[in-house]
């Protein structure tokens, strides 16, 4: 395997998609011993579970991974996400049931976008329609189409789990709204998936997606070294887009309206300001919330001509290119998977990268392979939680053993142990008796 100027395994993007597919199954060993588990687990019964993720080599090697754990397996992924080379790849093994483009198509124009549009939906239902018992879903949109428009699907389908923090979000309001059928496990909110895919992960991925697109669109391009940043959000993800484009010499200013956030930030070493002071002075804007419209038009209407805008993570119209295109905006080609975008009478205008999809799967192969093998061995965790443990309809989090197993599967994998715990069995963990204390009157006070 090569390794990455990064420290993370590399992968060799000019190899097959065989290739590729075989060299992720050998990077994600936590993922093997979890999957060894499950197939201990599912004993005679093959469960059907379909996954929707971005279909790249680490997702197929996955799917293949669910496979030889005894699972019939299904993948869905959309069009913008998808590796038509690896999806044929994976189709062709026999062994997973493909739903996604195996061949490329792209949206160049209105025509193209509605053939690309009508493709996802052809193959979201059908993957509904392969009748999966179990779902890993992304964004929660296999779960709400099941919902709304398929309910047939929800009589074989049991439970979930949900990849992302913008899918679990309209999860909370569907439970509260007492519309939500089925159990989901929140796998994003496990410490072994946020603190690592969305911080660690997303945050390296996007910053060096960015970075290459940007090289490849301009014969100009000097690197990220003083340039000035804005980074919209400051979660997970936007903590590590700040962290990496600042390590490699980005001056960054993050957008947050959540006062403690913001205060964070500073305390990070980063400034801390609006939007109407931030964006007018920024390079790079990334949109890094997951929330529809972080940047709406108004907020274009103050981006200099040349500044380059992305997506972190991402969720569908995070940037508001649907009002522009209804107020006159228009977009031209400055390059693979740049469009410049021009407000009515402009000469120049900001450039978006990769459609406005998230940058790092949609113009790159994703996550380092080193977080992706956490991300999925907890999806196996939580698996293996929905296949032993009925749960009731709602949303359900990882217990603190689950993410503990996770976490030792991968310790183990690269030769690290956890210290061993200091326990006790008082009420709240507490170290002492509650009768021992700094201030008793006497001395030979009773010490419980």
């Amino acid at each position: 395997m090569r390794v990455g100027l990064d420290g993370s395994l590399a992968s060799p993007r000019a190899a097959s998609a065989e290739a590729r597919i075989a060299w992720a199954a050998q990077g994600m060993p936590a993922t093997a011993q979890l999957a060894q588990t499950l197939a201990e687990a599912t004993g005679d019964h093959a469960p059907r579970i379909a996954v929707s993720l971005v279909l790249e080599p680490k997702t197929a090697a996955f799917t293949l991974a669910l496979a030889d754990a005894g699972c019939e397996v299904a993948v869905f992924s959309a069009v913008s996400e998808t590796d038509p080379e690896v999806a044929a790849a994976l189709a062709a093994t026999g062994r997973v049931a493909v739903f996604a483009p195996t061949t490329a198509l792209a949206a160049v124009d209105e025509d193209s976008a509605r053939t690309v549009r009508e493709c996802d939906a052809r193959h979201a239902a059908a993957v509904l329609a392969w009748r999966p018992e179990l779902l890993i879903d992304d964004g929660s949109h296999l779960i709400r189409l099941a919902h709304t428009e398929q309910p047939e699907a929800l009589v074989t389908l049991r439970a979930a789990a949900e990849e992302t923090t913008s899918g679990v979000r309209p999860l909370h309001e569907m439970a509260a709204d007492g519309e939500l059928q089925i159990p989901v496990i929140a796998v994003n909110d496990a410490r072994t998936k946020t603190g690592f895919d969305n911080l660690i992960g997303t945050g390296q991925s996007c910053v060096f997606a960015l970075a290459d697109v940007w090289d490849a669109a301009d014969p100009h391009y000097a690197g990220l070294s003083g340039t000035r940043w804005a980074v919209l959000g400051y979660g997970p993800v936007g903590q590590g887009v700040a962290r990496f484009a600042a390590a490699l010499g980005a001056r960054i200013t993050v957008v947050e309206p959540d006062p403690v956030r913001a205060l964070a930030a500073l305390h990070d070493g980063f400034d801390a300001q609006p939007s109407e002071r931030a964006l007018p002075e920024a390079d790079v804007v990334v949109s890094a919330t997951g929330v529809w419209h972080t940047l709406d038009a108004a907020g274009f209407a103050l981006l200099r001509p040349g500044t380059i805008v992305a997506v972190a993570g991402g969720i569908d119209d995070e940037l508001a290119l649907d009002t522009l295109a209804e107020t006159g905006w228009t977009h031209r080609s400055r390059g693979a998977r740049v469009a410049e975008w021009l407000a009515p009478g402009a000469d120049a205008g900001p450039l978006v990268l990769a459609e406005g999809g998230g940058v790092n799967y949609s113009a790159a192969e994703g996550n380092p392979i080193e977080v992706m093998d956490l991300s999925f061995a907890t999806q196996l965790a939580a698996l293996l939680r929905l296949l032993e443990t009925p749960l009731p309809p709602g949303v359900h989090a990882l217990s603190v053993a689950e993410e503990e197993r996770v976490a030792r599967a991968a310790l183990n994998a690269r030769g690290g142990a956890p210290a061993r715990p200091v326990r006790s069995d008082r009420a709240g963990g507490a170290a002492q008796p509650w009768r021992v204390h700094r201030y008793r009157s006497r001395a030979d006070a009773p010490r419980g």
